[in-house]
């Protein structure tokens, strides 16, 4: 049964040799199951398509903290800053039993988005962003068995470069593309010869300011079957936002909401569902300047 449990776990994410991909960073991302491809937001931006930084303003940090399917062992957390359409983030997932790190992944990204053409109606956006990716084997079992006293079995880096676009037309109906790990260097060629390459098509239409739907098809590299992904986002009040999700293969539901009425702070829960493991929580909070 625990051999069982944790082929299911580890085919819950999305592996190539080692280092592995999540789709659902942010509680944005978590709270519309994903559908992050196409829109004007700064979490979006920051974590996943870079174009959509092109026209943000100002200064934000935003940091975020999850128990992925609702395991204490199975830590995820995020942080980034973003200056204008400039953004520097900081991810990390990591395997810990009583206290010691068995494993661990971290991706620490550049990214700029820009405009390459706009006009009263239409913008085409672009970005890119540039990843450093660090696995930590941690250290063996030892003689206690958790780690504690074990020998460090090393660690491995590889390199990424995510390519993102966007078409705009009327602030209303938005077209973009984003892929993940165009190009990759891994250092190791013990830790496999790519890393996880996603292609993602979105869609989003914003009949009036409040709403936003939003359609995203996302592939990944050697996987025969799509995933497609539906997300909702309504500001209910000026200072209150609802999200909600639907994906398939597999079959997975979001929800979630964003408050804004503390002075220059916004404090975001979602969750996700899994069609065989616990949900998954997400809290974040954003700090506006």
């Amino acid at each position: 049964m625990r051999h069982l449990f944790f082929i299911i776990l580890l085919s819950s994410l999305s592996f190539t040799q080692v280092f592995s991909t999540y789709d659902y960073v942010g509680s944005r991302a978590t709270a519309m199951s994903g559908t992050t491809t196409t829109g004007s937001d700064i979490e979006s931006g920051m974590f996943h398509n870079p174009a959509q930084l092109s026209n943000m303003k100002g200064k934000k940090i935003i940091s975020g903290y999850s128990n992925l399917y609702n395991l204490d062992f199975l830590t995820y957390s995020h942080f980034g800053v973003s200056y204008d359409n400039y953004s520097i983030n900081f991810e990390k997932m990591s395997t810990d039993i009583n206290g010691n790190d068995l494993s661990s992944e971290s991706v620490i990204g550049i990214a700029k988005g820009m405009n390459i053409y706009s006009d009263r109606q239409s913008l085409i956006e672009s970005g890119f962003r540039f990843n450093m990716y660090n696995y930590d084997f941690g250290k063996s079992a030892g003689t206690e068995g958790d780690g504690s006293n074990g020998i460090d079995l090393g660690s491995g880096t590889a390199l990424g470069i995510d390519l993102g676009f966007q078409g705009v037309l009327n602030d209303k109906y938005y077209v973009g593309y984003y892929l993940q790990n165009v190009y990759s260097y891994i250092e190791d060629s013990n830790l496999g010869s790519s890393l996880p390459q996603t292609f993602s098509l979105g869609l989003s239409y914003r009949p009036y300011q409040d709403l936003l739907t939003s359609l995203d098809i996302n592939q990944l590299s050697g996987h025969k079957n799509s995933e497609i992904r539906f997300g909702i986002e309504y500001q209910l009040m000026e200072s209150f936002t609802i999200r909600t999700g639907l994906q398939s293969n597999p079959n997975r539901f979001s929800g979630g909401f964003e408050f804004s009425g503390i002075d220059k702070l916004d404090i975001a829960y979602s969750f996700l569902t899994h069609h065989v493991l616990s949900t998954t929580h997400q809290f974040s909070i954003t700090v506006n300047f």
